[in-house]
């Protein structure tokens, strides 16, 4: 069975000659990115239509590559990729789960340079680019055998990386299950046997960019309408907040790997509560009332889970292991020893007593033995089943569960 994987590779242009010509082949995708942003912003106000189609737009870019000469210097393909993330912003504008293409700023919006099979050669440890050369790559990819697809070239805090999706076959699930349940919850991630996995502490780091940020809203920031740069003290806090920030990214993103490799290799199956984050992490400012004290509370929750890194840890499992979610419906208030479900079992964040039998445990430790039977309930594994709805869905993987 086919799937993708995307490897973050880094990027070494070696000489000076080539890092310029990155930058330069950057600025000339976001100079044909911001034209069609605008001529299509135009026109859907004229007219309430804008036509966006990638291969509508591919003749009008030939004409604005004939207007402005200095465009002839660089690949027309890798500058045509670039217009195809607005077919797809139109489509869902139209829908209604979306808003219209923005524009991006020289020093607002990260340079990319996007890649399809047909324009970059993978030799090694090399990757070739049309136009600019051989640029040598860095990093680990545990698909030997994957076929490279497509990819993007950003440039991120100072250093450039590739990032290249290949196409590599999976493994359905085996014929021997051994599965697990997970309870989520703000700062640690807690296994049905008993295994409890802490997210790492960014409290220094996190400290470290909140005095960043101070740095840049003292300083003066430009305005891109009236045509004012940036000062360069702000572009070199902009440029510190930006390595800070990427040293959390990346700590968070270490822990996911190393968290899901340790669970996929004692575990084959995973069940999951199918949590929207989205809407637990919903703004409060638009609350009635007195929201003082409230709107304070629920951005330090929001951040706070938005910090736990569910979702990350979802999608690494997603690919070495196999997760299945489940509702989340009273997995913490329902005692696992005789299914007795009230809130009041509920005694604490950390403790759980059942006012039924006087079942006493871990309140994550509780939920998470309950999400492994209401899973195993739903497969048809003999589990217990939850009083309330059981949703069983396999993400992100095409493989079934028998």
């Amino acid at each position: 069975m086919k799937a993708y994987r995307t490897i973050r590779y880094r990027l070494h242009p070696q000489t000076q000659a080539k890092t310029r010509k990155l930058h330069e082949l950057a600025g000339a995708c976001r100079y044909v990115w911001n034209h069609f942003v605008g001529v299509l912003r135009d026109e859907y106000t004229a007219y309430g239509r804008a036509d966006s189609r990638w291969y509508s737009l591919l003749p009008r870019f030939t004409h604005l590559r004939k207007q402005v000469p200095w465009l002839q210097g660089y690949s027309s393909g890798l500058l045509r990729l670039s217009l195809k993330p607005i077919e797809t912003t139109y489509r869902q504008f139209y829908k209604g789960e979306g808003g219209l293409p923005k524009f991006h700023g020289r020093y607002s919006h990260v340079p990319f340079i996007p890649l399809d099979s047909q324009r970059f050669k993978l030799q090694g440890n090399w990757l070739h680019v049309q136009k600019i050369g051989q640029l040598k790559l860095t990093g680990n990819n545990p698909y030997t055998d994957g076929i490279a697809k497509s990819g993007t070239i950003k440039y991120e805090a100072g250093r450039w990386y590739a990032y290249i999706v290949y196409e590599v076959q999976v493994t359905a699930l085996p014929a021997s299950i051994k599965p697990v349940g997970m309870d989520r919850n703000v700062g640690q991630m807690t296994r049905s046997d008993g295994v409890v996995h802490h997210t790492p502490e960014m409290g220094r780091l996190e400290a470290r960019k909140r005095r960043y940020q101070r740095m840049m809203a003292r300083r003066h920031k430009g305005s891109r309408k009236q045509g004012i740069k940036p000062s360069n003290r702000y572009l070199k806090a902009k440029h510190l907040c930006a390595c800070t920030h990427q040293k959390i990214v990346q700590a968070r993103t270490n822990w996911c790997h190393q968290t899901s490799r340790e669970i996929a290799d004692k575990y084959n199956l995973v069940y999951m509560e199918d949590l929207n984050t989205k809407s637990m992490t919903v703004s409060a400012k638009g609350t009635t009332g007195n929201p003082g004290k409230h709107v304070k509370r629920k951005a330090g929750l929001n951040k706070a889970i938005l910090s736990s890194g569910w979702h990350k840890l979802e999608h690494c499992l997603s690919y070495k292991s196999n997760v299945v979610k489940v509702a989340p419906h009273y997995t913490s208030q329902a005692c696992h020893e005789c299914g007795h479900t009230d809130k009041q079992n509920r005694k604490s964040q950390s403790k759980f007593e059942c006012v039924e039998c006087g079942h006493r445990a871990n309140a994550d430790m509780n939920a998470a033995l309950n999400i492994l039977a209401f899973g195993n309930g739903a497969a048809g594994r003999g589990g217990r089943r939850s009083s309330g709805p059981v949703k069983r869905q396999t993400v992100w993987l095409d493989d079934h569960v028998n």
